[in-house]
C-alpha cells in the first residue's frame, strides 16, 4: 500500500500519483461525450393565423400574398359585367321568388299573356274590346263594349267607347263603370292595392269619382299606362302575393 502523507491539520492527504489518477478520470472525453447537452429554452412555438391553421400549411402556402395593393384588388371573377341585362340579372332580389299563378309574362300589342298560359286579346273574335282583372291568383275578362246587346252609339268617344259602355274615355279621363268596379267589392279579403293601367297613353288620368270610390272601400290605388302597370302589378305581386289586384285597359286603346 503506498505511504500515506498527513498534514499538519490532520486531514490526510493522497499520494501523488493517486492525484493524477483521479484527475484523468475527471477528464475522460468518454465521460465528456456522455454528459447531458444542455436544453435551448429559447425557441418559439409555430403561430397561427385566426383560424387555428399553421400559416405554412400546404393548404394556404401560395395563396396569400404580401402585397396590399395585390389583396384589396378584386378577382376577374367578381368585375362587373358591362351588358345592363347581366347588370339587372345580378341584382334581381326576386329571382328566386314564387311568382303568382296570373303572373304577366309579356305585353303583346293586342293584349296580355299570363304564366297560365291563358292570353287576353283585344278585341276578342266579336269584335268587342277586352280588359284585364286580376285578383289573387285569378284572371277576369272585363267586357269593355258589347256589341250584341245594343248598337253602338253614333257619337263615340275617343279609342272606340261611347257613354254607353263599361268604360268611358272623355278627352284624358278615363271613367270605370259600378258594373266593373263592384267586383273589388264583393271579394273577401280585398286587395291592398290596386294597379289601374289607362291603356296606351300616359297622359290619361283615372275619374275623381272612382278615385273616391276605392278609397271609401280602403284599397290604395297605382295608376299608369297599361305596359308600365302590368310591370308594376308583377313587381308587386311577387314581393306581397295575395294582396295586389289590377284592372288594364288593352294595351292598344
Amino acid at each position: 500500500m503506498p505511504p500515506v502523507s498527513i498534514s499538519r491539520n490532520g486531514s490526510t492527504m493522497l499520494p501523488r500519483h493517486n492525484s493524477k489518477l483521479l484527475l484523468t478520470r475527471t477528464l475522460n472525453p468518454q465521460l465528456l461525450q456522455r454528459a447531458p447537452h444542455h436544453r435551448n429554452f429559447h425557441t418559439s412555438s409555430p403561430t397561427h393565423n385566426l383560424f387555428g391553421s399553421n400559416p405554412q400549411s400546404k393548404s394556404l402556402r401560395g395563396r396569400l400574398s404580401s402585397s396590399p395593393e395585390h389583396l384589396l384588388k378584386p378577382s376577374a371573377k367578381t368585375q362587373v359585367s358591362s351588358n345592363p341585362a347581366d347588370m339587372l340579372t345580378q341584382n334581381d332580389i326576386l329571382m328566386y321568388s314564387s311568382k303568382p299563378q296570373n303572373y304577366i309574362e309579356s305585353i303583346k300589342s293586342n293584349g296580355f299573356h299570363l304564366s297560365n298560359q291563358y292570353f287576353v286579346s283585344s278585341p276578342d273574335s266579336n269584335g268587342d274590346l277586352v280588359g284585364l282583372c286580376l285578383i289573387k291568383s285569378e284572371t277576369f275578362e272585363v267586357k269593355l263594349t258589347n256589341k250584341k246587346e245594343k248598337k253602338m252609339n253614333s257619337v263615340k268617344g275617343k279609342g272606340g267607347l261611347s257613354s254607353g259602355d263599361n268604360c268611358i274615355l272623355d278627352n284624358h279621363i278615363v271613367t270605370f263603370t259600378d258594373s266593373i268596379l263592384q267586383i273589388f267589392a264583393k271579394v273577401h279579403p280585398k286587395p291592398e292595392l290596386v294597379v289601374i293601367g289607362t291603356g296606351k297613353k300616359t297622359s290619361r288620368l283615372l275619374n275623381p269619382e272612382n278615385r273616391k270610390w276605392f278609397s271609401n272601400m280602403g284599397i290604395q290605388l297605382e295608376v299608369s299606362d297599361s305596359t308600365t302597370a302590368g310591370q308594376i302589378y308583377d313587381l308587386l305581386s311577387t314581393e306581397r302575393p295575395g294582396v295586389i289586384g289590377a284592372l288594364l285597359l288593352p294595351p292598344n286603346l
